[in-house]
C-alpha cells in the first residue's frame, strides 16, 4: 500500500476508549482522531472531514502537510507533527470528501501534494485520480485508468465497480450488464452486486433474470423484511400461477419478520387475489389440481382484508381502503 498504515493508528484508536463516540472527539477538537474514527467507521460525513482536515493541515491551502524535507519520499518532516502515513491517510480522505462535495480545486490540490510522495504507479493512487477525473466529468480518462488497473490485475474488484457505475451513468444498460456481470462473476456473495444487477434487469424490463438475481439477495439477507417483500413484488410481476404462490410465500414471510410492514400486507393481498383471477380462466383440470390453494388464497384475500381495515379504522384513510378493498372483491 501506497499510504501504510499509521504505525501508532491502534494505540490512537486504544485512546479512544469503547465509551469515545463521534461527537465527544468533535468537542474535544481531536482532528487526528475524529478523521480516524470516520475511516475505521467507514462513515461518510465530508463536510466534517473537511472541516477537521483543514484544522490538521493547515488550512485550505493545506500549508501544513507539505513536506519541509527536499527529499520527500524518504525523509518526510511535516510541520503539523503527522507523520507521513498520518498525512498521506488525511490527504486521501479530504480528497475524498473533496469529491462528495464537488470541490474539484480541493481534490486537485489533496491529489497533487500526494503526488510529490507517492509513486505515479501505485494502485491506490490511481483508484483516487480516477474518481477524480470521474467528479471532473473525464469519464473517458478516469475509463483508461481502470482498464489499465483491470490490465494488471482483472480481479480488482474497485476498477470494476467503476468500470460499471461510469456505463450505467451513461445509460448503456447492455454493456453495463455485461461490466456487473464480470464483478459478480468473481464475487459471488456480494449481495449488494446482486441487489444491483437485480434492479438493473428491472430496469430492462427482465424480470425473470431480475427475479434469479433477487433470490441470491434473499440468501444473504434472509431475515429482512423488505428482502422478502421485494422478492415477492418481484414474483407478482412476473406473474403465472407458480410465481403468484411464491410471492405470497415471500409476502407471508415478510409479515413473519415484521407484522407492521403494510407493503408486504398489501402485496400479499394482491398477489393473492391475483392467484384466485388467474385460477378463474384457467381450465378445470387445473382449478381441481390446485384446490388446496384455492382455499389458501381465499383465506389470505379474508386475512389481509380484515387486517388492512383494522389498520386503518377511525383513519381519513379508512375510506380509500374499503375502496380498495371492494375492487379486489369485485375482480
Amino acid at each position: 500500500s501506497i499510504f501504510p498504515r499509521p504505525p501508532n493508528a491502534k494505540e490512537s484508536a486504544d485512546k479512544m476508549g469503547p465509551e469515545e463516540d463521534l461527537s465527544t472527539l468533535i468537542s474535544r477538537k481531536d482532528h487526528l482522531g475524529v478523521l480516524h474514527y470516520l475511516r475505521s467507521h467507514q462513515l461518510r460525513e465530508p463536510n466534517i472531514v473537511i472541516e477537521h482536515a483543514f484544522a490538521l493541515l493547515g488550512g485550505p491551502e493545506l500549508t501544513k502537510a507539505r513536506p519541509k524535507s527536499p527529499n520527500p519520499i524518504l525523509s518526510l518532516i511535516f510541520p503539523s507533527g503527522l507523520d507521513e502515513a498520518e498525512c498521506l491517510a488525511a490527504l486521501e480522505q479530504l480528497c475524498l470528501a473533496a469529491i462528495d462535495v464537488q470541490d474539484h480545486n480541493l481534490a486537485d490540490r489533496s491529489l497533487n501534494i500526494m503526488r510529490e510522495s507517492v509513486s505515479k504507479e501505485s494502485t491506490r493512487f490511481r483508484r483516487l485520480l480516477g474518481l477524480c477525473l470521474e467528479s471532473a466529468g473525464d469519464v473517458e480518462g478516469a475509463g483508461k485508468i481502470y482498464d489499465a488497473l483491470l490490465k494488471e490485475n482483472p480481479s480488482n474488484g474497485f476498477a470494476l465497480k467503476r468500470k460499471y457505475c461510469i456505463l450505467r451513468s451513461q445509460g448503456k444498460d447492455v454493456e453495463a450488464s455485461t461490466a456487473l456481470n464480470d464483478y459478480i462473476e468473481r464475487n459471488m456473495g456480494d449481495t449488494s452486486a446482486w441487489n444491483e444487477m437485480a434492479t438493473l434487469c428491472m430496469d430492462m424490463g427482465d424480470y425473470k433474470g431480475a427475479a434469479y438475481c433477487y433470490e441470491e439477495v434473499v440468501i444473504g439477507s434472509p431475515l429482512s423484511d423488505d428482502v422478502h417483500c421485494r422478492m415477492g413484488e418481484i414474483y407478482a410481476t412476473v406473474g403465472g400461477l407458480d410465481n403468484l404462490k411464491l410471492a405470497r410465500k415471500h409476502m407471508a414471510q415478510s409479515l413473519e419478520l415484521n407484522p407492521e410492514n403494510l407493503r408486504a400486507l398489501y402485496g400479499l393481498l394482491a398477489a393473492a387475489s391475483a392467484f384466485l383471477d388467474e385460477i378463474e380462466v384457467a381450465g378445470k383440470s387445473k382449478r381441481d389440481a390446485e384446490e388446496a390453494d384455492i382455499e389458501v388464497a381465499k383465506e389470505l384475500v379474508k386475512y389481509g382484508a380484515e387486517k388492512l381495515m383494522k389498520c386503518y379504522k377511525g383513519t381519513k384513510m379508512a375510506s380509500v381502503v374499503n375502496i380498495f378493498l371492494e375492487a379486489q372483491k369485485s375482480e
